[in-house]
This record gives structure tokens, sequence and C-alpha cells, in this order.
């Protein structure tokens, strides 16, 4: 089958790989459509995926049909299926408190697109009770963009946002425009947005769940956001995972002020701790989700509760994949989320 490796530093290679087989257990899937993601790119900029794996198939965000249902007698061969991209080990004390999103054996077991096989293939073997059976009010685009739906959701649960909360979300990637959405959904009174690049302040404008959208650079930003909240934000969710972000993000809090550290990044950064003391800001990050908030996802998607579709600004497909990465790391695409459709 086809597959695209990661073979080097921003090296892909369409290369013909032995397909998965029939085991009787695990689920086998044809892959119909796999999101690009933030982390993806990062893999790419390092030419390894997690953990320090080589030649690593990524792709965690999909959809496709089963083609062998392995133990799951709930499923049929063509049935339109996704799958959360977890293998919690179920033992280790994360795990037994409940937190599987960060299973503390993760680094040693199979991620699917993180350290194992992920879905830029034709084929995908999958662990049978992460599979999750799709609606038919949701097509295979719609579908690739659950995972990062249940992220954003698990930030905004996180960040505890009630109704009547003013908040900020830094970043107007895949991510902040879906923390904005479901910060909205929670019931949130006022809805800030920032965002640096021309190009997705100006897409936010009409497509995000926000009373306003700014370049934080904005000499007015400050005094205008001060007024409309009355001091400062209840919440900020910070998806950036800049120095820059996280300091703005610490100055515009109230006073014991909620931050969510949504972004990740794999460097040393400079926090003004500070800042973060003298106003005695709540700090919690957060990683992936749980399994209950992904399938909240399916079911909102399903509901036209929240529009994913309208992120995706482009599709490709396996052999035009190593030009995608090439666009969105190019710091002038004309991009929020690329899919790649089979």
């Amino acid at each position: 089958m086809k597959a695209v490796n990661l073979t080097g530093p921003k090296q892909l290679e369409l290369v013909d790989i032995q397909a998965p087989e029939p085991d009787g257990e695990n689920v086998i899937i044809k892959v119909l459509a796999c999101g690009i993601c933030g982390s993806d790119l990062h893999y790419w900029h390092a030419g390894r995926g997690m953990g320090g794996v080589y030649d690593l198939i990524m792709g965690h965000e999909f959809s496709g049909v089963v083609v062998d249902p392995g133990n799951r007698g709930d499923l049929a061969k063509g049935d339109r299926v996704t799958a959360l991209p977890l293998d919690p080990c179920g033992l280790c004390a994360a795990c037994r408190a409940g937190h599987v999103n960060i299973c503390l054996k993760a680094l040693k077991r199979s991620i699917p697109g993180n350290n194992s096989a992920g879905a830029f293939s034709e084929l995908l073997k999958l662990r049978p009770d992460m599979v999750r059976k799709l609606p038919d009010d949701i097509n295979d685009v719609q579908a690739a963009m659950i995972e990062p739906a249940a992220v954003a959701l698990h930030a905004v649960r996180a960040a505890g946002i009630h109704p009547g909360d003013t908040v900020m979300i830094s970043g107007g990637g895949p991510i902040g425009l879906l923390c904005a959405a479901w910060a909205k959904i929670s019931g949130a009174a006022y809805i800030a947005l920032t965002e640096i690049s021309a190009f997705r302040k100006r897409f936010a404008e009409k497509n995000a769940d926000a009373d306003d959208v700014f370049d934080p650079s904005d000499p007015n930003f400050s005094s205008y956001v001060f007024k409309k909240t009355g001091g400062g934000f209840d919440v900020v969710v910070e998806t950036s995972a800049a120095d820059a972000g996280i300091n703005l993000a610490l100055m515009m809090l109230k006073p014991n002020g909620r931050l969510i550290l949504a972004g990740i990044n794999a460097q040393p950064q400079a926090i003004l701790t500070i800042v973060a003391a003298a106003r005695e800001i709540t700090q919690k990050s957060v990683m992936a989700y749980l399994p209950e908030e992904f399938d909240t996802a399916i079911d909102y998607i399903k509901q036209k509760r929240i529009d994913v579709e309208k992120l995706v600004t482009s599709t490709t497909d396996l052999n035009g994949l190593g030009g995608a990465f090439e666009r969105l790391a190019s710091g002038t695409s004309e991009d929020i989320k690329i899919v790649c459709k089979n």
C-alpha cells in the first residue's frame, strides 16, 4: 500500500509498504481523510516523531471505512469510522484515576501518527476500543476534524468557563478557533481572539466565534479590552505556545484569573512569573482529551452546533502532502487546516 514516510527533517517520501493484515482483534480501515496537525509540523521539522521515533508515518486526525472489523462485533466492512489516537495502558496511576489522555506509559505504547504508523497512508490498523462509528450526518472531512475539536473542548473544560465569563483566545489557528467556538457554547459573555498573522486575523474576523479579533500589537488593544471587560479577562486560553503569547495572556488576566496553556513548545521559555505571582494567576496545562470529550465532539458536530468544516481551507492527496507541509511551514500560507484525502 502507499504511505508517506517521514525520512528526515523536512523530508517526506511516498513509499510502498506492506499493508496491515487482519489479526482477529484490531480494526483495519481504509483511510479517506486525514488533517495536518501542528504536532505533525513539529515532527516534520525535527525529522522524527514522539519519543524520537524515526521513519514515522504521521497523521492522527482521520476518518475512513472498515476493511476488517477485528473483534468488534458491532462493526461491519464498509462502516464509516474514526478513532481516538490513544493507547492508554489502563494500569498506571493516571489511567486508574481516569486520566487516560496522560497515560504515564504513553511513550512506550503505540500512539497512531505520533510514535507508530498513522493515517497518511491507504490503510491503518487501530486498537478496537478506540474506534468510533460515524453518524451519516458527518462527512469524511468533518470527521477528520473531530480530533482537534476534542482537543479544544478539553482545553475549554479545563478552563472552567461559566456563563458570564470574559475569555481571551490567544492564537487564531485551528485549535484557537475551535476553543472560541466551545467558549461560546459554554456561555462566555465576551470572547476576544488575538492573532498576529494578517491572514489568520482576516479569517478569524469572518469565521471565528469571537466578539472581537485583534492584532495584539495594536496600541489600542489593551485599553479597549480592559474597558470592555472591566479590568481584564477571567480566562485566557493560550494556543500559540510562544513566549510573547503566554506573557500577553498573563498581563491580560484579572487577579485570580485562569490561564490554560493549550499550545506545545519543546524549548525552554521565558515567562513573566512575577506577573503570574502578583495576580495569583491559576495556570493549567492540557494534553489531548478524554474519550467522553471525543464523543461529545462527535455529537456536537452531528447536531451542527459546532462548524468544523469551515476551518478546512484546502485539501491534498498523498502525492501532494510534502508540498502541503512546505506551504504550512512557509509563514506565508493562507491555509488554516489542510486535509489529505485518499
